[in-house]
This record gives structure tokens, sequence and C-alpha cells, in this order.
């Protein structure tokens, strides 16, 4: 069974992070509504934008970069093991 962590709207304005981070005992996934970014996936990087959905499974790490001049805008879904 999983557990709700965190179901959320999240912005990231211009020039602004999401610092890599891991999760442990939880994964995040992140759906992104607007905008563009710079995701860290373990340390590999990759172009996001509107449409794209990325996952952080238990143990992993990543993180998010906005690109541009408009900020991302993206549901965040964090579920508990």
């Amino acid at each position: 069974d999983f557990q709700c962590g965190l179901y959320a709207k999240v912005p990231i304005e211009p020039n602004c992070t999401l610092g890599f981070h891991e999760h442990h005992g939880e994964t995040e996934t992140y759906y992104i509504l607007s905008g563009k970014g710079l995701y860290n996936d373990n340390g590999t990087e990759v172009e996001i934008g509107a449409g794209d959905v990325t996952y952080c499974a238990p143990g992993e790490g990543h993180g998010l970069k906005c690109l541009g001049d408009e900020p991302i805008e993206m549901i965040a879904l964090i579920l508990y093991e």
C-alpha cells in the first residue's frame, strides 16, 4: 500500500532551482504543466517541458532547474512505500 505524502501544484520561477535531493522510503513524480527545465535524474540532465513526466524511485535522487523566462508549473506527487 502507498500513502500520499504530497500532491500539489508547484511553481519554479525563472533562474530558480529545486535542488538535487534523494528520496528514501518514498517516490516522487513530476507532471510538467508549462514551462521548460533541466531535470537532473541521478546526475543525468535532460530538458523537459509541458506534458513530460518524471519519476524518482526510492533511494534515487533528482532536481529541476527552470530554463527560460517562463516559470515551470508542475504537479508533484510523493507516495510513501
